[in-house]
């Protein structure tokens, strides 16, 4: 899982003053991607993916059946984005967890944890959030049971007991 790449946003240096050029930006997350995922993996993308139709072609360098959770700023027409990505879907609850681009209201997690982009670098203060935006785990796409374990270990951690469930 992974979220807010940014592809095809013309300011993004602004918040990711660390590459130089916006191609530098999109073929660090490319290789790091590529790194992680094979082509038989199923990567759900966390919203803000691909700004552009021309950035569109950079989702397709990317290794894996690609589920998008549709973003804020994921525009273009659905048909474009199937054109690249194998599902195109709002959120969903999947296991345990909802899977989300914006963080789900607290009052409706009905027990599950949630995955979720939009925040970037910051961080929900509560032990049921993982936060999968590009910024906070590394720019490489995570597994979801290694998320899903450090939701649990977050949890028993906060509550002080072991074997969450």
């Amino acid at each position: 899982m992974l979220g807010d790449p940014h592809f095809g946003h013309k300011g993004i240096l602004r918040f990711r003053p660390q590459f130089s050029s916006r191609e530098k930006h999109d073929a660090f997350i490319v290789n790091m991607w590529n790194a992680v995922v094979t082509k038989n993996d199923t990567v759900f993308c966390l919203g803000d993916f691909a700004f552009t139709m021309e950035s569109l072609k950079i989702v397709r360098e990317l290794n894996g059946r690609k589920i998008l959770v549709r973003g804020n700023h994921d525009k273009l027409d659905t048909q474009a984005y199937l054109s690249v990505f194998k599902q195109v879907i709002g959120t969903i609850k999947y296991k345990e967890v909802w899977i989300s681009h914006f963080p789900i209201h607290p009052q409706e997690l009905r027990g599950r944890f949630n995955i979720h982009g939009h925040v970037h670098a910051e961080t929900i203060p509560d032990a049921r959030y993982f936060n999968a935006c590009v910024d906070s785990i590394g720019f490489a796409p995570m597994l979801y049971l290694d998320i899903l374990e450090k939701l649990r270990n977050q949890v028993s951690e906060f509550w002080g007991v072991d074997n969450v469930k």
